[in-house]
């Protein structure tokens, strides 16, 4: 993964030139293949013919996360409509990583599904975003129940 140091760092570089000094030649070669964001579309297109691999596959989360706002439908449509669990993975990273408020609802209904594979980026995602509603619906989803009617351990009276 490449933090949010390297995620953002060429947002200053016009969209065409974006990863023109780039050391790695597969990132280079992506920036000559998609000058601008290739669209969920392209991106579903890749995953499915396995061309998201190595470098490719961090690009494509990293695109989609970066323009999830913008595409956010297209990529809950993308989620559902294929029958390909990486699409799916693909498409939790980016809204993992993206954390946008208005995907809190379509989050907790993952978490509520109970898919194992896609419950931990449900729940990142829903921890980075950090509204009342995210926590209220992590909590929701996660079934965690206070203490109520036991006593902590440390609290008990121990007879001897």
């Amino acid at each position: 993964m490449l933090g949010d140091a390297g995620r953002f760092a060429y947002r200053e570089l016009p969209m065409g030139r974006r990863y023109h000094d780039h050391v790695d030649p597969e990132v280079r070669r992506w920036g000559r293949t998609y000058r601008s964001f290739p669209g969920v579309a392209e991106c579903v297109r890749l995953i499915v013919n396995r061309k998201a691999i190595g470098a490719w596959a961090h690009l494509i989360v990293y695109e989609l996360a970066e323009n999830a706002k913008n595409h956010y439908h297209e990529l809950i449509d993308a989620f559902r409509s294929h029958e390909s669990n990486d699409v799916a993975r693909y498409v939790m990273m980016a809204l993992e990583i993206a954390a946008l408020p208005e995907s809190v609802d379509f989050l907790a209904g993952v978490l509520r599904d109970g898919n194992a594979t896609f419950r931990p980026y449900a729940g990142r995602a829903l921890k980075a975003i950090d509204t009342k509603e995210s926590r209220t619906a992590l909590f929701n989803a996660t079934g965690v129940e206070p203490c109520g009617g036991r006593e902590a351990p440390m609290m008990r009276n121990w007879k001897s």
